[in-house]
C-alpha cells in the first residue's frame, strides 16, 4: 500500500500462476518463452507499463491572482493502482506544498486545478503522487506568475482549452525512464 507495484518476468519453463501470485496481478507478469536470449524483446513492454514520467505542464506562465487549470503531460498516469489516489502537488516558492486531486487522469495527461498564486514572480514546482501523497514523482516543471491584462489571460485560457481537447504527446517528446 506504499505505492510499489510488483512485476514478474517468467523465462522459458515458468509457472505463470505462481508468478501472478507474486506480482500485483496477471497483467504484471511478462512471459519470455524463448529463453534468456529473448529478454531484450520484453524491455519496451515493461517500460511502457511501469514507467511514469512528467514531460511538461501548460500553461507554464499564469496571471498573478487568477485561478487556472494545468495540463500535466507525460506518460503512465493510468498505471496508478487506484486513479482516485493520484494527486497534483504544487510547492509554492520552495515553502508551502498544496495537493490537489486532478479533474481528469489519462495515460498521457492529467488536468489539475492549481492554487491561486497572488503575487507576480511566485513560482510553483509541480510534482505528481500516485498514492495519495506517500511518495512523489518530481519534475523540473515550474509554473511562474506574471502581471497580465484581461486580454492576455483570455487568449491563454482559450489556447489551453483548445489544447486540452486535442491532447497528444509528440513522438519527439517521449523518453524512457528506468
Amino acid at each position: 500500500d506504499l505505492g510499489a507495484i510488483v512485476y514478474c518476468v517468467g523465462v522459458k519453463d515458468f509457472n505463470e500462476t505462481q508468478l501472478a501470485r507474486i506480482a500485483d496481478s496477471k497483467d504484471h507478469v511478462f512471459p519470455v518463452n524463448d529463453g534468456f536470449q529473448a529478454l531484450q524483446g520484453i524491455i519496451h513492454s515493461i517500460l511502457k507499463k511501469s514507467c511514469i514520467e512528467i514531460l511538461a505542464a501548460e500553461p507554464s506562465t499564469i496571471c498573478a491572482g487568477e485561478s487556472f487549470q494545468v495540463v500535466v503531460r507525460g506518460n503512465g498516469f493510468r498505471h496508478a493502482r487506484n486513479v482516485d489516489r493520484v494527486l497534483c502537488s504544487f510547492k509554492i516558492n520552495d515553502s508551502v506544498t498544496l495537493n490537489e486531486k486532478p479533474f481528469s487522469v489519462e495515460d498521457t495527461y492529467l488536468l489539475c486545478p492549481a492554487p491561486i498564486l497572488k503575487e507576480v514572480g511566485m513560482k510553483a514546482a509541480l510534482q505528481v503522487s500516485m498514492n495519495d501523497g506517500l511518495s512523489f514523482i518530481s519534475s523540473s516543471v515550474i509554473i511562474t506568475t506574471t502581471h497580465c491584462d484581461g486580454l492576455w489571460f483570455y487568449i491563454q485560457s482559450l489556447e489551453m482549452v483548445k489544447d486540452h481537447r486535442n491532447i497528444r504527446v509528440q513522438n519527439s517528446d517521449l523518453k524512457y525512464c528506468l
